[in-house]
């Protein structure tokens, strides 16, 4: 879309008469058109990766225990709906995490409970969503970071990815 119309403007600017320059007000016009196609092509671009975002199933959650030379976090895979699930970030954090889509809506939100080191009530935070930008870190009342990114399952994308499919079902 946005090179047919460059190539439309292009054979515009070429249609002039050889002898005639291209005058300050064509150019201002020619080059205003481009950027306004740039720029509306732009915001389709962000429409359809919101949309992607916010329809698919799988996602990969970015969680850090953000301490001070603390563990570093873990990525973990999860289905939205799937059953709550026992998480161990590291030898000293282990969460109960589940991933929920609200009723009607593009929210996607998880419910976590810290198991270890200190047991915490359970807490849900809304990921995924309107006014969430994506990649955006969330927090947990006690200081948990989460990040939910669209995912795959193909063996590519998955090679640092914590998979939960066997991990036991735990109680939020």
């Amino acid at each position: 879309m946005f090179c047919d119309f460059v190539s439309v403007l292009s054979d515009r600017i070429r249609a002039r008469e050889p002898g005639e320059l291209l005058t300050q007000k064509v150019l201002r016009y020619t080059m205003h058109k481009m950027v306004l196609a740039a720029v509306f092509s732009a915001a389709l671009v962000g429409v359809a990766l919101a949309q992607v975002q916010a329809s698919s199933t799988v996602y990969v959650l970015d969680v850090d225990p953000a301490r001070y030379a603390g563990p570093a976090g873990q990525r973990v895979m999860l289905r939205v709906g799937d059953q709550p699930r026992n998480v161990v970030i590291s030898t000293q954090d282990e969460i109960c995490v589940q991933l929920q889509r609200v009723e009607g809506s593009d929210v996607v939100t998880a419910r976590v409970r810290a198991l270890r080191p200190e047991p915490q009530t359970a807490a849900e935070i809304r990921l995924v969503g309107p006014n969430v930008a994506p990649g955006t870190y969330r927090s947990t009342p006690w200081g948990l970071l989460l990040r939910a990114v669209p995912g795959s399952t193909d063996a590519k994308t998955i090679s640092n990815v914590l998979g939960t499919d066997s991990s036991p079902v735990c109680s939020l």
